[in-house]
């Protein structure tokens, strides 16, 4: 039986005069677990299944974000804040399978796949498998993320790490490859580092690792973590002690600190500054940082000439 003849049928008498349209929908995170999504609607007989499904969309309403309609076990409809109903079947009064009057809907998250690529995918008749899909469209995702980075840095001159921050950061091998008001992207000695801001905090990746190194609040704290790091790399492959000679700064910044997960006392601190480190040896550069300013943390790692 195909789709059409499942979902759409003549009226007869045994028709009920309103259809009870119960509709679900998957979770987009796991704090979206802590509820139930399952609702009912009550629809006339005879209402277009374009009508239900729109009546019936999710209550997640984010540009860029796709979900599909499945009808009793049917894919009708991608279904997105930027196209609304895009169906994958010919429109039509929906009917109920059975004289109960009853009818699933189940709403399908696919993530940020764009909503036009995936509806022309599953009409072509590509399965419903996100993984696969989700793979097939990473290089298009991959450019269109590029693309709108770099639109943003050539529409703005405000860039996330300061002059000082970056001067510093080339004396260390850094070759900055863009460089906007919320990232900054720079490869050291064929490794890629990556400087983002996200809400409150700036997040770091970089030495191969797919996770971040670390978060950080404010921004001038990560600038000044990011470039002690980095500073700390070099002297331990040039063979020298990982920090240079100067002493901790003691009751110097108030921060509430983490490491590897676990929070970590720290004195005084008042959730202002933020840290939250990846591994345990990232902690001496974060000690080192805090409570000096920018240019004194240029000027312990000589940092601060052209020939330093």
């Amino acid at each position: 039986m195909g789709i059409w003849s499942r979902l759409v049928g003549a009226a007869s008498s045994d028709v009920p005069a309103e259809l009870v349209v119960v509709v679900d929908r998957e979770s987009v995170s796991m704090g979206d677990d802590a509820r139930t999504h399952r609702r009912e609607l009550r629809v006339p007989a005879g209402s277009l299944v374009s009508d239900v499904v729109e009546r019936s969309s999710p209550d997640v309403r984010a540009q860029g974000w796709s979900w599909v309609a499945v009808v009793d076990g049917t894919v009708v409809a991608v279904w997105s804040v930027d196209h609304g109903v895009a169906l994958l079947v010919p429109d039509g009064p929906l009917t109920a399978p059975d004289p109960s009057g009853v009818v699933q809907v189940r709403f399908r998250y696919l993530g940020q796949l764009d909503p036009a690529w995936l509806h022309a995918r599953l009409a072509e008749g590509a399965p419903l498998d996100q993984d696969a899909l989700d793979a097939e469209y990473a290089p298009t995702a991959r450019a269109v993320l590029e693309r709108e980075r770099r639109e943003r840095e050539a529409s703005t001159t405000v860039r996330l790490l300061g002059p000082t921050s970056v001067r510093a950061l080339e004396r260390l091998g850094a070759v900055v490859d863009l460089h906007s008001d919320e990232l900054c992207r720079f490869d050291v000695g064929g490794v890629a580092w990556h400087v983002e801001l996200r809400d409150t905090m700036t997040v770091v990746f970089g030495r191969g690792h797919r996770s971040p190194l670390a978060s950080l609040r404010p921004v001038g704290l990560a600038e000044r973590w990011v470039l002690a790091a980095l500073a700390v790399d070099r002297r331990v492959a040039d063979g020298l002690d990982p920090l240079p000679d100067a002493p901790v700064r003691a009751r110097a910044e108030p921060v509430d600190l983490m490491v590897a997960g676990r929070a970590r006392a720290v004195e005084g601190s008042s959730g202002a500054a933020v840290a939250q480190l990846a591994d345990a040896g990232d902690v001496g550069p974060l000690d080192l940082v805090l409570g000096r300013d920018l240019d004194e943390v240029v000027a312990l790692f000589g940092l601060a000439g052209p020939g330093a």
